[in-house]
């Protein structure tokens, strides 16, 4: 019995130390891109705003589809009031006598009103309404777009940031490596400047590499830092551990549709095209709202109400009372607006001719933004290849100005180029290589593909480190 009383506790006591150990493991594992998207989709400012106003959008289906239900409205009244009428020249008809000029008349002075009123409309033709409840529904339409656009955004910018962390510190690191190694090349140049093995020229060439390597290595740490802010800004939490972009490995070279291809499913799949299809759409029904074959409208109209006065006044205690309804069928044409219709009609069509002419440069400018990614893949492909080969023979260069200036057979100043081409070759490398994947993503984007699957295939270009 007392060990089957100790089992909750040692269940809870095991149960608390595997929580923190997943803890401890879950945080030392590197923040990889899909991990990084799901903080982003929950933490970035600029995403919930753009969530929160294609929700708001979404809203205009149900308020164009209330456009053409009925409405009802009800009225009641009750308070004191008063009443005078006077009828002249009436006729007075009963079973036994009739009587001409008959007047009557009726005066209630402070009397209790009391009344109430119920009315229904239901439009039945109204192209103004027509025009409006499908511009409500073009826009949640467009509403919809957004979000797509909105995602892939997003996307986009968790990549170019995971990436700018990367890059910079990496150029913080090649940098660091060359500046250490040119601090070994002053030190050693100036001990055998000393023993006169080597010139004063010698000396002043690695100081001046040395002093312009650490200016390099200040302003790459604070790209660095600046980078790191972003990324912070965007998923509220440190990139402590992130993945890293070997550079020996080989990237397997995308193929690609040809050019035309992209180009035609970008006209036809772009999100911002689409949208401003949408909006060239909008613009042709608020023209026709504002037509003049438009302008007549044709309603049900249903009322039902009653009144009731009650009090005395100049000829004694009186009491009006009124029950009325009526069902009908109501026109309505405007006549003469003061030109209003008519200035909204221009206004309209200068609109939708704007429209129409900026819907052409969003089209060049997006054919131009594919043209440019589908070209940068194609480069960027070729880049890294030749990097990688130069990346070799730099190496291969360096070891061998490295045995040289040992032997004397190389200068120093030779030693500290060869140095720098090697740092200068891995940066580029790098950069080819996040320039391949960012070109891939941005034309994923510009033909409305852009999910998860993608930065779980750019994912696989990284590694731990």
């Amino acid at each position: 019995m007392p060990q089957l009383s100790c089992k909750p506790k040692h269940y809870v006591c095991v149960s608390l130390l595997l929580a923190v150990f997943w803890h401890s493991a879950s945080a030392a594992q590197p923040m990889d891109l899909l991990e990084t998207w799901r903080l982003a989709l929950s933490h970035d400012p600029q995403y919930r705003a753009e969530q929160a106003a294609v929700e708001a959008g979404g809203e205009h289906r149900t308020q164009a589809r209330s456009m053409w239900l009925p409405t009802l409205g009800a009225s009641a009244t009750a308070g004191r009031a008063g009443r005078t009428s006077n009828t002249k020249g009436a006729q007075f008809i009963t079973p036994t006598m009739t009587s001409e000029e008959v007047e009557f008349n009726t005066s209630i002075r402070g009397g209790d009103l009391y009344s109430y009123g119920l009315g229904v409309k239901q439009p039945l033709l109204d192209r103004a309404r027509l025009a409006q409840s499908r511009q409500l529904r073009l826009s949640a339409e467009v509403a919809d777009l957004q979000w797509q656009s909105a995602q892939q955004n997003l996307l986009l910018k968790v990549a170019q940031r995971y990436f700018s962390v990367l890059l910079a510190r990496e150029k913080v690191h090649f940098l660091t490596q060359q500046q250490a190694q040119v601090d070994l090349i002053q030190e050693e140049t100036q001990a055998r400047f000393e023993l006169g093995d080597r010139p004063v020229t010698d000396t002043y060439e690695a100081l001046a590499h040395a002093q312009g390597l650490q200016a390099q290595v200040l302003a790459a740490q604070m790209q660095a830092d600046l980078a790191e802010a972003d990324f912070t800004d965007l998923t509220m939490q440190a990139p402590d551990s992130l993945l890293s972009l070997p550079l020996q490995t080989p990237l397997q070279a995308p193929v690609l549709a040809p050019l035309t291809e992209w180009l035609t499913d970008t006209v036809q799949l772009n999100p911002l095209l689409l949208m401003h299809e949408k909006g060239v759409s909008i613009a042709a029904e608020q023209v026709a709202q504002y037509s003049s074959w438009s302008s007549p409208t044709l309603d049900l109209v249903g009322r039902l109400g009653y009144e009731k006065l009650d009090g005395s006044g100049r000829y004694g205690s009186a009491l009006n009372k009124t029950d009325d309804w009526m069902i009908a069928v109501q026109l309505n044409v405007p006549i003469f607006t003061g030109g209003y219709r008519s200035s909204k009609h221009r206004e309209a069509l200068y609109l939708q001719d704007k429209n129409i002419a900026e819907g052409e440069v969003l089209r060049q400018q997006i054919k131009q933004q594919t043209r440019a990614a589908w070209l940068g893949v194609q480069m960027n492909v070729r880049q890294v290849s030749a990097l990688q080969k130069a990346l070799m023979a730099s190496q291969e260069r360096l070891a061998a100005t490295r045995l040289g200036h040992e032997l004397g057979d190389n200068t120093t100043l030779e030693r500290l180029d060869a140095e720098n081409k090697i740092a200068q070759v891995q940066l580029e490398l790098l950069d080819a290589k996040v320039s391949l994947i960012i070109h891939q993503l941005q034309l994923a984007a510009l033909v409305g593909a852009l999910d998860e699957a993608h930065l779980l295939q750019a994912n696989r270009y990284l590694q731990v480190l």
